[in-house]
This record gives C-alpha cells, sequence and structure tokens, in this order.
C-alpha cells in the first residue's frame, strides 16, 4: 500500500479508527484516499469531534517536528486547498527536502475569494501562495473556470455527496408561496447576508430557511428561519423536501455539491450571475442578478412552472459520491 501525506488547513479529530471534521468535502476526500493509501497527516487539530466522520485506520498524525525525517522519495503530498497554514508548513517541507511530487486539491476559486472577505490586498496574497504551490504540486480542480489556470496543466473532478438515500422516497413540495432554503456556512463570501437583505424587499409571501454554523446565533423573524448544522442526511434531505427552491447566493463556488443534493429532491436551484459556471448543462439551476426584484421574478416563475421544472430535473445525470472518490483515486496513484 502507497503511502500519501495529506496537508490539510481544517481542524482533524483523530481516534483509532476514526477521523472526524467540521467539512464534510475534507471527509469525504480522506474517506476516499483511504481506500488505497496509507494517510499521514499534518493539519490543525480539533480537541472536539467534528460532525462528521470516515472510517480510517491506516493512518498517522505527524508533528512539525517530524517534518524533517518525513521520507518523501516515495510519498506523494496531497495538500486540501491553499491557505495560509497549508503554504507555512509546505515551505517547511521544501526546506528539508529538495524534490516533493504530488497535487494540491482546488476545491474554490481563491483569488475571488479572498477578494470578496480581504479586497485586492487578500487577492495579491493568494496569488503570492497560488504560485509558489503550484510550481511543485499538481492542480486538481472542480471547475476550469478557476483563475490564473490557463498557464497550468490540471486534472478535473466533480465533488459529489449522493448515495443511493438521496434518490428514495421522493416527496411533493407545496408551493402556495416561496419556500427558500439555503444550506451552508454563513460567512460573507458565500452571500448570506447578501441574501438577506433581498428577500426583505420582496413584495411576495416568502419563508426562507438557512442552516448552517450557526455560531453567532442570529435571530431569525416571522418568515426567516436559522437551523444548526447537521450531519444526518436524513435530517439534510428532509430540510430539502420542506422547501421548494434551493437558492445558492455565494460570490465564488467551485462544484458545489449541494446543487446535486437539490435536484436529487427535484428542488429547483438558484444562483447568481457570479458564479453562473455551477450550471453547467444541469436542468433546473436558474441564474438571476444580485438584485430583490430579478430574484423576486425568477421565484415567481419556478413556481408557476414547478411541474414542467421538475420534469426536466428528472432527466440530469447525477453523480455520485462512489464516483467522485473513484475519479480522485485515479489520478493520484
Amino acid at each position: 500500500m502507497k503511502k500519501l501525506l495529506i496537508i490539510s488547513n481544517d481542524k482533524l479529530h483523530f481516534n483509532s479508527n476514526f477521523i472526524f471534521s467540521d467539512y464534510n468535502d475534507t471527509i469525504n476526500i480522506i474517506e476516499g484516499l483511504s481506500k488505497k493509501n496509507y494517510l499521514n497527516f499534518i493539519s490543525r487539530k480539533n480537541i472536539t469531534k467534528g460532525i462528521y466522520q470516515a472510517k480510517v485506520t491506516l493512518k498517522s498524525k505527524l508533528s512539525l517536528s517530524e517534518i524533517k525525517s518525513i521520507e518523501l522519495k516515495n510519498q506523494k503530498i496531497c495538500m486540501i486547498s491553499i491557505t495560509p497554514f497549508n503554504y507555512l508548513i509546505f515551505l517547511i517541507i521544501i526546506f528539508f527536502h529538495n524534490k516533493v511530487n504530488g497535487f494540491v486539491i482546488l476545491r474554490s476559486d481563491g483569488f475571488r475569494e479572498y477578494e470578496t472577505k480581504y479586497g485586492v490586498i487578500g487577492k495579491k496574497f493568494y496569488g503570492i501562495l497560488f504560485k509558489k504551490i503550484l510550481k511543485y504540486l499538481k492542480p486538481i480542480v472542480v471547475t476550469d473556470k478557476l483563475s490564473n489556470l490557463t498557464n497550468f496543466n490540471y486534472y478535473k473532478i466533480h465533488p459529489s455527496e449522493i448515495t443511493e438515500i438521496w434518490k428514495k422516497k421522493l416527496k411533493k413540495t407545496k408551493i402556495d408561496k416561496a419556500r427558500l432554503i439555503y444550506i451552508g456556512r454563513i460567512k460573507k463570501e458565500k452571500g448570506i447576508f447578501s441574501l438577506l437583505k433581498l428577500v426583505r424587499d420582496f413584495s411576495i409571501d416568502f419563508k426562507l430557511s438557512i442552516v448552517g454554523q450557526n455560531k453567532n446565533k442570529f435571530l431569525g423573524t416571522k418568515n426567516i428561519k436559522f437551523y444548526d448544522e447537521t450531519s444526518s442526511v436524513k435530517k439534510i434531505i428532509n430540510y430539502y423536501d420542506m422547501n421548494n427552491i434551493f437558492i445558492l447566493p455565494s460570490y465564488t463556488e467551485g462544484s458545489p455539491k449541494v446543487i446535486y443534493e437539490s435536484l436529487s429532491r427535484l428542488r429547483p436551484v438558484i444562483v447568481f450571475k457570479e458564479i453562473s459556471h455551477v450550471k453547467k448543462k444541469l436542468k433546473g439551476v436558474f441564474i438571476c442578478s444580485r438584485d430583490a426584484k430579478d430574484l423576486q421574478r425568477t421565484i415567481e416563475y419556478i413556481l408557476k412552472n414547478y411541474k414542467k421544472i421538475q420534469s426536466e430535473i428528472k432527466k440530469n445525470k447525477i453523480l455520485s459520491r462512489k464516483k467522485f472518490q473513484r475519479d480522485l483515486i485515479k489520478i493520484i496513484k
């Protein structure tokens, strides 16, 4: 069995048989890679268990002091995203080791994400990290629409969390009014604060459900409700089933798994123009301007043509979690 060195900025919790994280996509990647590799980890430490888990028995957690003695001759690196933490770890590695080989998985457009959070300085800062790391590691991307990829050869994958349970017991939904849902992180770059402003200008009856890490304990209103993040697939499916339209208000995205989830439950999706590339060839995904009137018009159109749109959604080919993991293993071999 080959060895693989995982570098992750995400906080991971280890025990003898499992790895835990607050990020399901990270766990998805780890689970897939563990099927063919012994995994060595350099990551941020999580004292408490995350809500997602993967069974990984062949693994070890490395300390910074062990970097100098790591055997990298026959061991590839797999970096999960470019972050300041991952960059510093990588600088230490290349200081002690002349030759490194491996990959970096780019799950989103870091240039746009850092610009959204920190402005032009943030974009330039990410560019420094990006250029340095891609001199050594081959990029694995979730979309070819990422910034500054034209000068690099890259591999492309399609992340998915879809298993058989997502296709079972499909439920009808009420379309008497807009029942909107967002599932994801509550952060500026995810556009959730922008969405909250937009819906308050609606002239239609609506309900908005927001499911995510609610650390700030936002107080909802009569028609805006917040729900805590959950790792229960059954609960997540129930959130989709209770609503009729999923909205992804992000300013930047790679290949968001929530689109596959929503379409698997026959729920149409609305995204804004900044991430229009996520539509791909998928039916049931609608693009509109980040404007209250345009968003409301799009919602009204969907509700008016709901059954027809659902019929179109059924024609989609929804990729599975198993296929994503198989494709990732083929690349990192």
